[in-house]
């Protein structure tokens, strides 16, 4: 019977998710948190580093998301490029998640990402000084970069 309740529940967990791979495989408070208005993409280090100076920017997204997925990477993305124009005013580096860990994992191991898109502000030494994740928008941007 035990065994029962933890395949309904398994499947049920399997049937619901979205996309349920490694960048997105947040308990659901985490997820919670990263979601809500005030908090949908994550501020990280702003207050610990706020005179950092930005000298390059880590996107990173997914080759082979969902829909839903797709479209808070593809709305970060335009939030992206009205911050930081086109071309953009500092050097922005394209990754996925599930195509090229081994890229992300630099980043990831200095700010862990548990929300597709992740956007890694890096400061002149390769420290990452913040870091947003999930609905990304331009104002979360700006204050960060400054501009």
């Amino acid at each position: 019977m035990r065994s029962l309740a933890f395949l309904l529940l398994g499947l049920s967990v399997a049937v619901t998710a979205c996309e349920n791979r490694k960048a997105e495989a947040a308990p659901a408070s985490a997820s919670a948190a990263v979601t809500t208005p005030t908090a949908s993409a994550t501020d990280l280090t702003a207050a610990n580093n706020p005179t950092a100076k930005i000298v390059k920017v880590v996107f990173v997204g997914k080759e082979h998301a969902c829909d839903c997925t797709r479209k808070k990477v593809d709305t970060a993305l335009t939030a992206l490029q009205q911050v930081l124009g086109n071309p953009y005013k500092i050097p922005v580096e394209m990754l996925k998640v599930d195509t090229e860990e081994d890229k992300v994992e630099p980043y990831r191991k200095q700010k862990p990402m548990m929300a597709v898109p992740s956007i890694y502000f890096v400061d002149g030494k390769g420290v990452v000084t913040d870091m947003l994740q999930g609905e990304i928008t331009a104002e979360q941007i700006a204050r960060i970069v400054k501009t």
